[in-house]
């Protein structure tokens, strides 16, 4: 069960990742964006490690001030994915 959860955080991640470099590539142009609730959804389903780093390596969605919901889903997501894993390696 462990290395099926391992591997589903590790794709969502990377799909994650993708969206948001995806929809920074598209902020500067006039094309249509993805989203916020597919991308917070995409975060919440599993992918915060990979939303976590296109917040911080692409800086995108980083404005405290209008995305201030990212932040706080980007970091409840990734302590309950992490609170799963623990459990799931049987370490608690």
């Amino acid at each position: 069960m462990l290395k099926y959860y391992i591997i589903t955080i590790a794709v969502m991640s990377v799909l994650t990742f993708i969206a948001f470099a995806v929809d920074k590539i598209k902020s500067s142009g006039d094309s249509s964006r993805i989203p916020e609730s597919v991308l917070l959804s995409l975060i919440s389903f599993g992918g915060s490690v990979g939303g976590l780093i296109g917040i911080y390596v692409l800086r995108h969605k980083t404005n405290p001030l209008t995305k201030f919901h990212f932040a706080v889903t980007e970091f409840a997501a990734l302590a309950v994915q992490a609170y799963l894993l623990i459990m799931l390696a049987g370490v608690v």
